[in-house]
């Protein structure tokens, strides 16, 4: 598996070299399917695999006339961090989809949460709190039993069909080095774990209006938070924050709050 992901990766990688470079310009089909299969060396599953992680990128659509380098403004100003900005217009979907979906989510599980879905949450932050993965993912675990507290199989389907983008962005990762992929990590899942509980809360006291609005800040939020991060991931976690809120004022001495109180 490692080594299809490494073949992946470079593929994904040379391709989107090209598109830096100028070579494969935006409106520009790429090659086909067979034609990079004999290019690489590899199957058509390894090529579909690549031009998909293009796709999650940004940098590339699928078209009925095949991959076509896709129109990204700014793609070939000076100075322009390709990967940086392929990275965005990844996280920009995807959490455009999350609250689309996620939002609503969040008010059908204050309205029809069980007592056994809510003890599901809570121990997903507990073990969030315990930093307890034996279980898998706290921060999935929650979404998840949130997602099947809705009570819509349709619903969890197209949940479930999603959700390894959801939770799983690897392309940003590598933008970071192993300090600050540590110490990223460790703020994200503290700030999580707080939205959670807020959203817990309301769901617990059947208040949809507060579950939805608290889910779409925590979305908006780590948004926000990784974005800029990436914006600024030659320096250290502090003055890169373009929110506040009361809820995470303390997390950096620097941060300062614009809102008073908790909602």
């Amino acid at each position: 598996m490692i080594e299809v992901n490494s073949r992946v990766d470079k593929i994904a990688g040379e391709l989107q070299e090209q598109i830096a470079q100028g070579k494969l310009k935006p409106g520009d089909r790429l090659p086909s399917e067979r034609s990079l299969c004999s290019l690489f060396g590899v199957g058509r599953t390894t090529i579909r695999e690549g031009l998909k992680a293009l796709a999650v990128r940004g940098l590339v659509t699928r078209t009925a006339r095949g991959a076509v380098v896709a129109d990204i403004e700014s793609l070939h100003l000076p100075g322009a961090d390709l990967p940086t900005l392929a990275a965005q217009t990844s996280i920009h979907q995807l959490f455009e989809v999350r609250k689309l979906m996620e939002v609503r989510v969040a008010g059908w599980a204050a309205l029809r949460a069980t007592t056994a879905d809510l003890d599901i949450m809570r121990a997903a932050i507990e073990a969030e709190t315990a930093r307890d993965t034996r279980a898998g993912n706290p921060n999935r675990l929650f979404h998840d039993a949130l997602a099947n507290a809705a009570h819509n199989p349709a619903l969890v389907q197209v949940y479930e069909a999603g959700r390894h983008l959801f939770f799983r962005l690897p392309f940003y990762w590598k933008l970071f080095d192993d300090a600050q992929i540590k110490m990223t990590r460790a703020e994200r899942h503290e700030m999580a774990r707080r939205w959670h509980e807020q959203i817990f809360n309301a769901i617990v006291e059947r208040d949809v209006a507060e579950a939805e609005g608290a889910m779409f800040q925590h979305l908006d939020i780590m948004e926000k938070d990784l974005l800029t991060r990436l914006q600024n991931k030659g320096g250290t976690s502090k003055n890169q924050t373009l929110y506040s809120h009361p809820l995470l004022a303390d997390l950096d001495p620097d941060r300062k709050n614009t809102s008073e109180g908790r909602r």
